[in-house]
């Protein structure tokens, strides 16, 4: 976070992120993230009964929409892999009991999405449409080669039978929002860091206007969607807005990035088309709620 948030968080939510980094510096890597893409879902499912094992499940779902944010922010910075994703944005966003006792033990996965094109389907034991849930069995999906092949895009259709279940789809669109956030907030540090260590012309690249106003820049709209995101969490109409901005401001953040690393930004050696290819997945998803009547007020 480019803020140092300590002063505004519980105690309760430093332990779970505590122990959260923890596990994932021991078990997760974008390393083993490329290896997924590639087809090895061995990771996945390694990393998925570890997650299961720290109770971060039913955690989230009993947290503020705040802390929710806050912990969605960690988890896009650190990439995981995206039926873990969508299943920790369902923990959440779904509010039927039953089948979020069935994802809280481990024994089924979600895919979620606001339209037929969803991602992770083709890994989920339940795919959530709207407020339709509906069993992998039930229905046909045909999976597409992807931006992020993490998560790659399935189109569900021909649905035999489906269960109408209670979902808030604000709360799933500031999650997504959030770990989009995320991911802006881990390129602009690496762009930040970066700018330090770069040495041309015997200075660092960043004491040069046109990378310092860069990363400024980064940094102003990385924070201008966060907080909209936080403002969001405590008035929920917001949401949507919220979305909208990170849907634009983030990817433009992480083209920044590539920029500022010059060369060896374009290439597999760094993590930020990875951070790139995973922003422009979740933008896609609900995407299309502003009502901007809904913030006119008569003269």
């Amino acid at each position: 976070m480019i803020l140092d948030l300590n002063f505004e968080i519980s105690e309760d939510l430093k332990l779970i992120l505590s122990s959260l980094n923890e596990l994932l510096e021991s078990k997760w890597s974008t390393k083993k993230l490329r290896a997924v893409m590639e087809g090895n879902k061995s990771y996945t499912e390694e990393l998925w009964k570890e997650i299961v094992k720290l109770d971060i499940l039913p955690y989230l779902s009993t947290l503020s929409l705040k802390d929710n944010v806050i912990i969605n922010e960690f988890i896009g910075r650190k990439l995981l892999p995206g039926i873990v994703v969508s299943s920790i944005v369902a923990a959440r966003g779904i509010k039927s009991k039953d089948i979020l006792n069935r994802l809280y033990s481990g024994e089924v996965k979600i895919a979620i999405s606001d339209s037929n094109f969803v991602p992770s389907a083709d890994e989920a034991d339940y795919i959530v449409i709207g407020n339709r849930l509906i069993q992998r069995r039930d229905c046909t999906i045909r999976t597409f080669n992807s931006l992020d092949n993490s998560m790659k895009i399935s189109k569900v259709d021909r649905i035999e039978k489906h269960e109408d279940i209670e979902v808030n789809n604000a709360e799933v669109a500031l999650s997504l929002a959030s770990q989009m956030v995320g991911s802006g907030e881990e390129v602009l540090s690496m762009s930040i860091k970066y700018s330090k260590e770069r040495i041309a012309f015997g200075k660092p690249i960043g004491s040069y206007q046109a990378i310092k106003h860069r990363v400024v820049n980064d940094a102003i709209d990385v924070e201008l969607a966060r907080s909209l995101i936080l403002e969001a969490a405590e008035n929920i109409k917001y949401v949507w807005i919220a979305k909208d901005l990170a849907n634009k401001k983030i990817p433009k953040v992480l083209l920044s990035g590539i920029q500022v690393h010059g060369g060896i930004g374009f290439t597999d050696d760094l993590d930020i088309h990875l951070h790139l290819r995973r922003a422009l997945t979740l933008s896609k998803l609900y995407n299309s709620k502003v009502d901007i009547s809904e913030f006119l007020q008569a003269i």
